[in-house]
């Protein structure tokens, strides 16, 4: 059944809400039955992967669960790769900081900036990286270098994105009642959103770009 004039955005809204608080609890529960260290990574590249389809157009909410479920089972192993590379830079910087912490004078200062610089990129690779795990299939490694020349190449969507977030920080800290049904499943949606306009530009520029070099393929006599 389509409804249409405010009833058709009334029922978007509630069916959207629905579906951000249902993958948010999928999240928690999938996140704690890897024992969070092992859940966390595939339970988030899930939301990511099914967000996508929801932007897509895909909005039957069952098939978004399942999609949900089957993503997380099938990625679990490969995406526990990229969990555990990104667990260790982290791990390497928190270190590497309480050492810089020790040196003074220009040493410690440019010590600091090279710490600051790293860490920046790291942040921004981590902000980027779940989507593109998403939408590409790559090995482990890759994904990291993908994700920081995706920032690079379009660094109007990443300034959007961290302003987006800190808006939502704002938002998360007058309502914290919204983080254990929002929190992480509207933060994904709004990353999914930001960075979608680039991936459907970059898919029909590919496609474009296949047509006028192979014009003839797909034809048969």
């Amino acid at each position: 059944m389509k409804f249409e004039g405010w009833k058709g955005k009334l029922y978007w809204t509630v069916e959207l809400i629905t579906l951000l608080a249902v993958l948010q609890l999928m999240w928690i529960g999938l996140t704690l039955l890897g024992l969070v260290l092992f859940g966390i990574t595939p339970a988030t590249v899930a939301m990511f992967t099914t967000l996508r389809k929801r932007l897509q157009g895909d909005d039957d909410l069952k098939l978004l669960v399942k999609t949900y479920w089957k993503t997380y089972k099938i990625e679990f192993i490969s995406s526990n790769k990229i969990g555990i590379i990104i667990l260790s830079i982290g791990y390497f910087l928190t270190i590497n900081f309480q050492i810089i912490s020790s040196f003074h004078g220009v040493t410690g200062l440019l010590l600091l900036t090279l710490f600051v610089t790293i860490s920046s990129l790291f942040c921004i690779m981590v902000l980027n990286i779940f989507q593109i795990y998403a939408h590409y299939e790559l090995p482990p490694i890759r994904y990291f270098a993908v994700s920081i020349l995706f920032s690079v190449a379009y660094p109007l969507q990443m300034i959007g994105s961290i302003v987006g977030m800190a808006i939502l920080y704002r938002i998360f800290s007058w309502i914290p009642g919204l983080l254990p049904f929002f929190g992480v499943s509207l933060t994904a949606l709004f990353l999914s959103w930001m960075s979608s306009h680039i991936f459907k530009k970059k898919t029909e520029a590919e496609a474009q770009i296949k047509a006028e070099h192979y014009p003839n393929e797909g034809v048969t006599s």
